[in-house]
């Protein structure tokens, strides 16, 4: 599936986080965003960047600029996925898209949330 990312000038972004499950990867189609990853990298127009499931794929994205960005993102959108925030210790457990509508019986489609231990 494909969504549009607008991130507002100056906005600090989403948090730090990965998939298991999930491949993710986004082209900038305007604005000179920050891509948070170990490395960090400003990005212009035009580029693109991959991000495969598990550690390799860690980042989010951040707008330290006067000027609106907008990314098109695309993922496999495959569940069950795990999304993992480090710095949270918390992980996520889905087995359906959350922006999808919730059944009118209840959420079925977030199955767990738990915390994760700190490595020493």
């Amino acid at each position: 599936g494909a969504s549009l990312t607008e991130l507002l000038p100056g906005s600090p972004g989403g948090s730090l986080h990965m998939h298991y499950g999930v491949e993710e990867m986004f082209f900038v189609l305007s604005g000179t965003p920050t891509v948070r990853t170990p490395e960090g990298e400003e990005l212009s127009p035009g580029d693109v960047v991959y991000f495969p499931e598990g550690p390799d794929g860690l980042h989010t994205f951040s707008n330290p600029t006067s000027e609106p960005v907008r990314l098109l993102g695309i993922s496999t959108k495959r569940f069950p996925d795990v999304v993992a925030y480090p710095e949270q210790g918390v992980a996520w457990v889905a087995t359906r898209h959350p922006e999808r509508p919730v059944p009118e019986n209840g959420d079925e489609g977030i199955i767990a949330r738990f915390d994760l231990p700190h490595g020493d």
